[in-house]
């Protein structure tokens, strides 16, 4: 089973609330429209519409195209979270995780 915690990290656009950056997240990382509801206890209904509410704020046409927009943020705020081996800067640690139960 996996658990999708809820928490507060960084958002993939200013427009977008908690929920929806845990739910682009992921979608981002795998999972599939039914997990995502059921771990995040969102009604399918609600769900749909807060897709297509993110769809039209970040001007995406399509749920495919909007978890690609979401996978590329998150790439880019990983490589700018990671220090240069010179400067010695810890690691910043995300505080969305996914575990496996």
């Amino acid at each position: 089973m996996i658990s999708i915690q809820r928490s507060s990290a960084f958002r993939l656009d200013s427009t977008l609330n908690a929920d929806e950056t845990n739910i682009l997240r992921a979608l981002a990382s795998g999972h599939t429209d039914r997990q995502v509801c059921n771990e995040l206890r969102i009604n399918p209904d609600t769900y749909l519409r807060m897709m297509r509410e993110m769809r039209e704020r970040i001007h995406m046409a399509d749920n495919v195209s909007l978890i690609e927009w979401a996978k590329e943020r998150i790439k880019r705020f990983d490589q700018r979270s990671r220090p240069s081996e010179s400067i010695g800067t810890p690691r910043v640690s995300w505080t969305y995780r996914l575990r496996t139960r």
